[in-house]
């Protein structure tokens, strides 16, 4: 599930973000778990690493595909299923997702995996509530992996439980110390509840981490606009926008111009 806003065709939700991006990266997810039921053949490895090559390429039409046509083979197979939720939900059919596992055995329906699958695509469908009873199961299935602390902090900050959100991320931070989209979306949380500083700090953490990322270097340069750091918002925006879309993010920061808090 990813929640990926374009920072120039949004608008801010009260005084914060409607423009920031709140991610559940593909990086995070993705998963080249080998199936874990009985050895594939021939036709099922080809099947398996087109799927996963696909998947890495973020081809996730195509991996949707490979797992899909996999799954029909090993339908058995939790790892084989987790793997074709995860990209049909990257494809954008989280709905479709749900309607797939209406008539899966409880069998499969109770694997970790598939469990954390399903519970993500609930969310990317709208389904806050749903989603969060099924990552607290989750949960106590995997009390060590930060992507489910993680989950439920983008859950908590759909449902407007920011301090509980916040509460899930520092535990992933415990777990995975220094993760960028991790830290981002702590970073967007802290924003929405008034902690303008926080937040800062945090991505600028997050920008040190990977330079690499644009959508962490944006959400932060989006916070230096609303610390009312425009010309520092500008320099930021100005390393991954053309002219048009850096003008067009300007004219939005510039309704943040005063002095910095």
């Amino acid at each position: 599930m990813e929640r990926l806003m374009s920072l120039h065709t949004r608008t801010w939700r009260g005084a914060v973000f409607g423009a920031a991006v709140i991610v559940l990266s593909a990086c995070q997810t993705t998963s080249t778990k080998t199936p874990e039921t009985e050895p594939l053949d021939g036709v099922q490895r080809t099947l398996f690493q087109a799927g996963r090559d696909s998947e890495l390429a973020h081809k996730y039409e195509a991996a949707a595909g490979a797992y899909g046509r996999l799954s029909e083979m090993r339908p058995n197979d939790p790892a084989v299923l987790a793997s074709f939720l995860r990209n049909m939900r990257y494809s954008g059919r989280a709905r479709d997702v749900l309607k797939y596992l209406d008539d899966k055995p409880q069998e499969l329906l109770s694997d970790k995996d598939v469990q954390f699958e399903q519970a993500k695509a609930y969310l990317a469908a709208g389904k806050k509530n749903e989603a969060l009873m099924i990552l607290r199961t989750v949960q106590e299935k995997l009390p060590g992996d930060w992507r489910v602390y993680s989950a439920l902090g983008i859950t908590l900050d759909a449902l407007a439980l920011y301090d509980d959100a916040q509460f899930n991320y520092q535990k992933a931070l415990a777990i995975s110390p220094n993760n960028e989209v991790v830290l981002n979306n702590l970073a967007m949380s802290l924003a929405m509840t008034g902690k303008l500083k926080a937040a800062i700090e945090a991505l600028e953490t997050a920008a040190g981490v990977n330079r690499n990322n644009q959508q962490i270097r944006q959400n932060l340069a989006l916070l230096y606009a609303i610390n009312g750091q425009v010309d520092r918002a500008k320099t930021l925006a100005a390393m991954d926008l053309d002219a048009g879309d850096l003008e067009t993010n300007m004219s939005f920061y510039r309704r943040f111009e005063r002095s910095p808090q």
